[in-house]
């Protein structure tokens, strides 16, 4: 993308902020074969290349197959942020790492009507600030708690709870339902904070729970 000359690139093959060190490795590749000014973790905990030449974005996108076509429009969510979870931090309650891996793959039964961000938090301290994501999931005791409808932009919104003590494979459908019904039923470019304020949560919550 670019802006007044201005160009960077957000890799969608990172998310999470999970590297390996033959991640780090191909990155640190690229950032020299294309001659890359900047390399930047954004707050949606992906990786973006800063400022390079207009040739170079061309060419770059080419080399790592980077489709043209917004995510949101691909059967798929637009990103997961998840925390180290229970896999590497002392207060997890929950696989979030492990769940964001499932939940980038879940394929939906047509394109989304916008952009949808997905926020794993595992434990209450809400470090990916699970309730203020389109789709937020935080790990307690008793099992994973669901809200839909969050939104941190211009018109903040906490998402609305739809159920609580789900198990991963709960989890993994009830949010799958809940995209699906989404998609189905709210206008073309209407983020699910402004589904939700016109919708519900008594009526979201009796389509999907049923």
């Amino acid at each position: 993308m670019s802006d007044n000359q201005k160009t960077y690139l957000v890799l969608p093959h990172f998310q999470a902020g999970l590297l390996s060190p033959e991640d780090l490795e191909q990155l640190a590749h690229l950032a020299r074969k294309y001659q890359i000014p900047k390399t930047k973790i954004t707050g949606a905990q992906r990786v973006a290349f800063l400022g390079m030449e207009p040739e170079a974005l061309e060419a770059l996108k080419v080399e790592m197959q980077i489709p043209e076509t917004p995510p949101h429009t691909r059967n798929r969510v637009h990103y997961v942020q998840a925390c180290p979870g229970s896999t590497w931090c002392q207060f997890g309650q929950g696989d979030a790492l492990g769940l964001g891996e499932l939940i980038k793959q879940i394929e939906l039964e047509g394109p989304l009507p916008y952009k949808v961000k997905v926020g794993i938090s595992g434990c209450r301290f809400c470090c990916c600030e699970s309730w203020i994501r389109d789709v937020g999931l935080t790990a307690e005791k008793k099992g994973w708690r669901f809200s839909f409808g969050g939104n941190g932009a211009g018109r903040p919104r906490i998402g609305d709870l739809v159920a609580e003590g789900l198990s991963d494979d709960e989890a993994m459908a009830l949010v799958t339902k809940t995209l699906n019904y989404y998609l189905h039923t709210a206008k073309f470019k209407t983020r699910s904070a402004r589904f939700m304020e016109r919708f519900g949560i008594e009526a979201l919550q009796k389509a999907v729970l049923g």
